[in-house]
């Protein structure tokens, strides 16, 4: 992909300048169908271009990533696109810089709200001031600290359909049955107890110990996508079963 953004770079280059107002951005798009080597008769050569009419194939496809590429450039310019204007992508193409407010984010969604205000914010602050000095695990393997406060389950692989209801029933604090095939054990169990909580529009997650053993909590199903999001952003290894 970087090498296809990159030819598609190198055909193209993109003048922002003023139009009418100070308060106005425009584009001009200019284009060459070869990697220039003099770069002045490159310029020279240079065509402009309606992005929304190509003329060839290449056009074609150099156009449709480019409108991303344009979109990132805007982006990370502060350049306004303005509401008319249909974007390639519905979401930021620029990442988000990890705070302290997504490891509060994380604690809520994980807790599903039940963690008590002043021990989710210690244990934020603790888990980023981690995350930006670079401590990898920061001994969660054996601790589990940052699960203080949070409706959990720590097992190891082996356990049975009598011990998962039980231990659900006690997360999600009301009684849980499901149905499951006989001489069904541990892993394999997952998709008939997901079933079961998807009634109720709950998922049962494990946090990621690096080790032959699981760290079981259920999260609200609506909040799966956001809890992954934060898993990425705050490096805490969340694992969707």
């Amino acid at each position: 992909m970087k090498k296809h953004l990159k030819h598609v770079l190198n055909n193209f280059i993109v003048f922002f300048c003023c139009t009418d107002s100070m308060e106005t951005n425009d584009f001009k798009l200019l284009y060459n169908n070869s990697y220039f080597y003099d770069y002045t008769r490159g310029l020279l050569e240079l065509k402009a271009v309606d992005i929304k009419e190509p003329t060839n194939e290449i056009q074609k496809i150099g156009f449709k990533d480019f409108e991303i590429v344009l979109q990132g450039i805007c982006e990370y310019l502060g350049a306004e696109i303005p509401e008319k204007v249909v974007k390639p992508s519905a979401e930021s193409l620029i990442a988000e810089s990890t705070s302290v407010e997504h490891f509060q984010e994380f604690l809520r969604l994980i807790s599903r709200g039940e963690m008590k205000d002043e021990l989710l914010e210690n244990q934020a602050q603790i888990l980023f001031e981690a995350f930006e000095e670079g401590i990898e695990d920061y001994d969660y393997d054996d601790e589990f600290d940052f699960f203080e406060g949070i409706n959990s389950w720590h097992s190891d692989w082996k356990f049975d359909a009598e011990e998962a209801e039980a231990i659900v029933s006690d997360l999600i604090d009301q009684d849980f049955k499901f149905d499951y095939p006989d001489e069904t054990y541990s892993h394999d169990l997952f998709p008939y107890i997901q079933k079961e909580l998807a009634k109720q529009e709950l998922e049962l997650m494990s946090y990621d110990t690096k080790g032959d053993s699981y760290l079981f909590f259920v999260a609200n199903k609506n909040e799966v996508d956001r809890i992954l999001e934060l898993s990425e952003l705050t490096k805490i290894e969340i694992d969707q079963l």
